[in-house]
């Protein structure tokens, strides 16, 4: 799919874009972005990004944080700093980097390696023009440094297609003649490749031409070396085997990879290739709590140099990674110093001091309404002319003087040092910062029925399975129990058979020894990791509503009935009627998922990777659904927050020691008393190794074992490479 964005900024003849520098800053003021005619996304913002820092990218679905990282890897804005270059590692495989489609190879490592597609193509010329060079063949010299020429030619070009495809009125206008005037340079250069091509073969060596292929040598051994190319097999191995590849994996090829494990690789070809600004657009959506932890500790300690921007659902990962907050409100860009866990603490104080202050101004208002009043009934009995005046100073002050009293830095307030320009009073109001208004997702559909019996919903006894033509189990020897109203976690890494536990469960496998009871009245609603890919195949094509595709789930169902659940988890009005289903965002498409599931609320809710493609925000208001969930819950999540929240009951909220000092109510959330209550803490188990452990801990311990196991394994390869 193409988009049709259109970038602005404010410029001068003093821009950075008019100088040339090795600036690896962005500043641009004014930044305004429209996709399609009429959808602005961002206006008059101010794009800055600090070299070296590691930014969070917050903003709701649909807020435009895709588009902006399309409009920077396309060099989309003007005033853009050419010196910095940029790669984008998209969650869609259709809107990843050039750099990360081309080159294939037949192994993983080949492809990973061919992702950079400037040291690939060094390397290449270098050893054509060695050769030509060595061969003293003068027409194999000007052919191989023709095509070389045509080659950069070619790039030029297709950058100025690309990006006069994006562009639209005046500027695209502009952009589409530097695109025709590259293929004029293209066609020239070919042109010239095929005369050398028919031209008779000549005895005589041109200096001028010997001299023309050593310098491209020179230009390119000196690429080469800035590439460090020669370390680049190793370094792409260790990044992959952070990334949960194993060796066998690495050297396989690379065809036969499922869509999660293409969407690692990738990731890992844009931590090899080299940048100034790095884009990566949900890396962890398919990554497992092993390798997210390396992925953060490779962030912190090796891109140093490197500006990223990151955008994420994993509220832990971006706390432990970035440095500087930019999120997305009211189609602006704000910027905070410091991670978004402290953003959020941050902006509650900030409301909870300007509330206390503007309740504190009210009184002060009332009091000196009251005593205007007071003294008008005085003043007028008495004649007291003293009082009167007083009561005018009085009212002029609240006609045109109230407001704050204090600057910015805390002193007292001056009209004309702290209110310039022009304004309808002469005090600023007290007001609290616009926030978005939260996301909420309500379950219309009530609560699960209570059992007419007690008992556990599911029990295993000794379970074990192996999958047919496999001569190890997943796992051997499992016995748990799952009760009503009650909560467990299943956590460990890919590929250890969390879902086939599920798929246990849900009747949909046989184990292959031991019994698995349910209970005789148990329904269960299963989520699983893949039923967006699901419900994508089975809608492709067609131009079905969410709400014809909902009703058609569930024959006999009222409208008004089909609705109010849609509308519960974020699907009302036009989302709901007049988009297809195959239109959808990705997170949309969740929550239609996860209507399907919930309409008719079942004792036991099954739920894999249920937070994938959600927002930070949905997120959390999934959360505060299921915490106030009264049937039992199964949950297979790599996210830490998550499982802590849904299944260990831990605090929505975050908080600080000194959180609430200058507030004793402030411990109290009304989502999580809503959403509490007094349920028992659920259970993780570690599903790993052929075992199925409880972890005494939780999500906590868990985790904690996992950073150790990393650390291992850094410890070994270090040890390896010393040798």
């Amino acid at each position: 799919m193409v988009y049709n964005i259109t970038c602005v900024s404010q410029q001068s003849r003093f821009h950075a874009e008019t100088l040339d520098t090795a600036s690896t800053e962005v500043d641009l003021k004014g930044v305004t972005v429209t996709v399609g005619t009429k959808l602005e996304v961002l206006s008059d913002c101010h794009l800055r990004f600090k070299s070296g820092v590691r930014y969070g990218f917050l903003g709701r679905n649909g807020s435009g944080k895709s588009t902006l990282l399309l409009a920077l890897r396309d060099s989309l804005i003007p005033g853009f700093p050419p010196s910095v270059r940029v790669l984008l590692v998209s969650q869609t495989e259709e809107d990843s980097s050039p750099d990360l489609k081309d080159g294939g190879g037949g192994t993983v490592l080949e492809k990973v390696i061919a992702t950079d597609r400037k040291r690939v193509r060094a390397v290449r010329e270098f050893d054509a023009l060695t050769h030509a060079v060595e061969s003293s063949d003068v027409d194999q010299i000007s052919r191989v440094v023709a095509e070389i020429e045509r080659d950069k030619i070619r790039d030029e070009m297709e950058d100025k297609k690309r990006i006069a495809m994006r562009r639209s009125g005046t500027r695209g206008n502009e952009a589409r003649k530097e695109e025709l005037k590259a293929e004029a340079k293209m066609a020239e250069a070919e042109s010239k490749l095929a005369a050398l091509s028919v031209s008779e073969p000549s005895s005589h060596l041109d200096s001028d031409h010997l001299a023309d292929a050593v310098s491209m040598l020179a230009d390119l051994q000196t690429t080469l070396d800035l590439l460090d190319y020669k370390t680049t097999v190793a370094r792409a191995s260790v990044i992959l085997s952070g990334l949960g590849f194993t060796q066998d994996m690495i050297e396989g090829k690379y065809t036969k990879l499922s869509g999660g494990w293409r969407s690692r690789c990738a990731l890992a070809g844009g931590l090899l290739v080299g940048s100034e600004l790095l884009l990566l657009d949900e890396p962890n959506n398919f990554l497992d709590l092993e390798a997210t932890i390396w992925l953060e500790q490779y962030l912190v300690s090796s891109e140093g140099d490197r500006t990223v921007v990151i955008t994420s659902h994993d509220q832990d990962f971006l706390d432990n990674v970035v440095d500087e907050t930019v999120y997305i409100r009211g189609k602006t860009l704000r910027y905070f110093e410091g991670t978004p866990r402290q953003l959020e603490i941050h902006e509650r104080k900030e409301k909870r001091k300007n509330e206390k202050a503007m309740g504190a101004m009210d009184k002060k208002k009332a009091h000196i309404e009251n005593s205007i009043r007071e003294g008008k009934k005085t003043g007028k009995k008495t004649g007291d002319e003293n009082r009167l005046r007083m009561v005018a100073s009085r009212q002029k002050k609240l006609d045109e003087r109230w407001g704050i009293e204090q600057s910015a830095k805390g002193g007292r307030f001056k009209l004309n040092r702290d209110l310039m320009g022009f304004h309808n009073a002469n005090r600023a109001e007290l007001g609290t910062e616009d926030v978005e208004p939260p996301v909420r997702i309500y379950l219309s559909s009530g609560q699960p029925a209570k059992l007419r019996t007690t008992g556990n919903l599911v029990t295993l006894e000794n379970v074990s399975f192996r999958y047919p033509k496999t001569k190890k189990p997943i796992f051997e020897a499992v016995t748990l129990g799952v009760d009503q109203g009650g909560r467990c976690a299943f956590v460990g890494a890919n590929g250890q058979g969390k879902s086939t536990l599920a798929n246990l469960i849900t009747s949909s496998l046989t184990p292959t020894s031991g019994t698995i009871t349910l209970h005789p009245l148990l329904r269960i609603g299963h989520f699983s990791q893949h039923s967006v890919e699901l419900l994508s195949s089975s809608v492709a094509g067609t131009k079905i509503t969410p709400l014809e595709y909902f009703l058609k789930q569930f024959p006999g169902t009222e409208e008004g009935e089909a609705r109010a659940c849609l509308g519960g988890l974020g699907l009302s009005g036009r989302l709901a009627t007049g988009v297809a289903v195959e239109a959808l965002s990705g997170g949309q498409k969740v929550r239609l998922a996860f209507s399907l599931v919930i309409f008719r609320p079942p004792p036991l809710l099954i739920l894999d990777e249920p937070t994938t493609h959600l927002d930070l925000s949905t997120i959390r208001a999934l959360a505060v659904a299921l915490r106030a969930y009264e049937g039992a819950i199964i949950l297979i999540s790599h996210d830490r927050w998550f499982c802590r929240t849904v299944v260990e009951l831990a605090p929505l909220r975050s908080t600080t020691d000194s959180d609430n000092d200058d507030d004793p109510d402030s411990g109290s959330d009304s989502e999580e008393e809503a959403s509490g209550g007094s349920r028992k803490k659920g259970t993780v188990y570690r599903v790993g190794g052929g075992k199925v452990r409880l972890m005494e801990g939780g999500v906590d311990e868990y985790a904690a074992k996992v950073e150790k196991l990393v650390a291992k394994r850094e410890r070994i390869a270090a040890a390896a490479k010393s040798k």
